[in-house]
């Protein structure tokens, strides 16, 4: 059985060691979810909203003591993990308390005039235990926010913690703090083997964020079993500035999000197209901007100052990464405007922008994921299209110029899941807004609406009374009843207006004729 060591990033230190969960309490942890779902979907919404209320009030009360353990872990800002992972946590329970109830609720549905006087009904119901598997670079909230939905849509979960960041405690603490409904959500702790054995018990779906990579393996899997999958995957992110933009703004924005998180962000810029007109002077700004960030560069200990803007990277294999595309960037030409640097033996890397990148670099191409971004420029609102869609990803974007026409109209062209105009990672920041992205970012749709129905079978009914005889539809078929039946498709369907008397005698007509048949 595999021993985990979980470090702090910051400073090497060892924070604990963990065990692999072992095949045994998996079964055991799949049993209990069971069991609790047999619980939880006899649960009124109301009742299962005022559980997720009861959560919400204890990380308001707890929430420096999750900003510690989160920041230890990840070796993010302090502000970054309040922001990031306990705000947005707290905003969708808000939103889900006062929306879920609507949400779920039955609707209605049209009836076709072929099935009148009977009714036709959306009925939400949930699906079982799901498997959640978070990811190592938002470890609390983009577990919470698919945890959240999924009960909430009246389901257990199985939650399956990163390796690299698997926050032990946090939510064991939280759960039965708060008073939580038991064995609701179970918390499972390993690598991708304990993952894959969760999977093969077949859970009623799988809910992935992380690498591509990982997510065709665990969409493999799944479909060996046939189980729904929903992929919230890597991105990199464009961002469009336009020569009448406000730059000091938009500067300022890419600054924040390209950076936040060391730009371990799914959503995070990787790419800034500028218009050649004010490229130079853009670049200029940023690196101004870039060079004036609070960091971890040149500090000892961990992340743990309010006022810290950036804190390191968490893991060796993405400053590797993060390392070579750089490094073979300026090598193929690229300007190294700041940064480029890594104290050595830490995971400090200094904020970086790279210019004239062209669209053959693995930095334009492949996610970075880290403190770097990659600028060029652009002449037309085509080309900038053309060069932003010129990627295998499609999670996010941000677009920026003071002709608002013009925006919108170029998010519309933007082959993308979410976009913001003006702002940057705007989207992630609505609770009510759906979320996922197109091509290797992913599919499916949570937050909002649609982080509630991914986790129901969506049951359609159609009500009837029964005390009419037989529909007209049925046997025994006439030559009649056709031709009778080809009129009414005529009347109905040949006009935007139907022709409501001529109808109404022919459905009469239908009605005679099935009685006597």
């Amino acid at each position: 059985m595999e021993t985990i060591e979980v470090k702090n990033p910051a400073t090497g230190e060892i924070l604990y060691t963990l065990s692999e969960c072992p095949e045994e309490e998996v079964q055991a942890s799949y049993k209990r979810a069971w069991d609790a779902f047999e619980v939880v979907r006899k649960m009124t919404v109301r009742e299962r909203v005022e559980e997720a209320g009861k959560l919400r009030r204890y990380m308001v009360e707890h929430k420096e003591r999750m900003v510690e353990q989160i920041c230890r872990e990840t070796g993010k800002s302090r502000t970054d993990a309040l922001m990031a992972e306990v705000y947005s946590s707290l905003d969708m329970i808000r939103y889900y308390e006062k929306n879920a109830e609507r949400i779920l609720r039955e609707q209605k549905a049209p009836t076709p005039m072929v099935l009148f006087p009977k009714q036709s009904r959306i009925w939400f119901e949930p699906l079982g235990p799901v498997l959640v598997i978070a990811p190592w670079n938002y470890p609390f909230v983009l577990s919470f926010q698919p945890v959240i939905s999924a009960f909430l849509a009246g389901n257990s979960v199985l939650l399956k913690s990163s390796s690299y960041t698997p926050i032990k405690g946090l939510y064991e603490d939280m759960l039965e703090g708060s008073g939580f409904v038991k064995d609701a959500i179970q918390i499972i702790y390993g690598t991708r083997a304990t993952g894959k054995r969760l999977i093969d018990l077949k859970p009623r779906k799988v809910f992935f964020t992380g690498s591509v990579g990982a997510g065709r393996k665990i969409m493999a899997q799944a479909a060996e079993h046939l189980i729904p999958v929903e992929l919230e995957l890597g991105g990199k992110d464009p961002m469009l500035v336009f020569e009448d933009a406000d730059l000091g703004r938009a500067a300022t924005g890419a600054r924040w999000g390209g950076m936040v998180n060391s730009g371990q962000t799914c959503t995070s810029v990787e790419r800034i197209y500028v218009q050649e007109k004010v490229y130079e002077k853009f670049l200029a700004l940023m690196k101004e901007k870039l060079e004036g960030l609070r960091t971890l560069e040149g500090r000892t200990g961990d992340a743990n100052e309010p006022e810290l803007e950036m804190g390191c990277m968490t893991t060796d294999f993405q400053v590797k990464t993060v390392t070579e595309q750089v490094e073979e960037a300026v090598q193929q030409g690229a300007r190294l405007i700041t940064g480029g640097r890594c104290a050595p033996g830490t995971h400090k890397y200094a904020p970086t922008l790279v210019a004239d990148v062209t669209p053959d670099m693995r930095i334009a191409t492949e996610e970075s994921f880290g403190p770097v971004m990659a600028a060029a420029k652009f002449r037309t609102e085509e080309e900038a299209i053309a060069l932003a869609n010129a990627s295998p990803y499609g999670l996010s974007a941000s677009v920026w110029s003071a002709d608002l026409d013009r925006a919108v109209r170029v998010a519309r062209a933007l082959e993308t899941g979410n976009v913001s105009i003006n702002n940057a990672l705007a989207t992630q920041a609505n609770s009510a807004l759906p979320f996922g992205g197109v091509k290797d970012s992913g599919f499916g749709r949570y937050k909002g609406a649609f982080g509630l129905y991914s986790f129901c079978n969506v049951k359609s009914v159609l009500l009837d009374k029964g005390t009419l005889g037989p529909d007209l539809h049925w046997h025994p078929y006439s030559r009649e009843k056709y031709v009778l039946f080809s009129r009414l498709l005529d009347a109905f369907y040949r006009d935007a207006k139907p022709a409501w008397l001529r109808l109404s005698l022919l459905v009469f007509k239908l009605m005679r004729l099935n009685r006597r048949g």
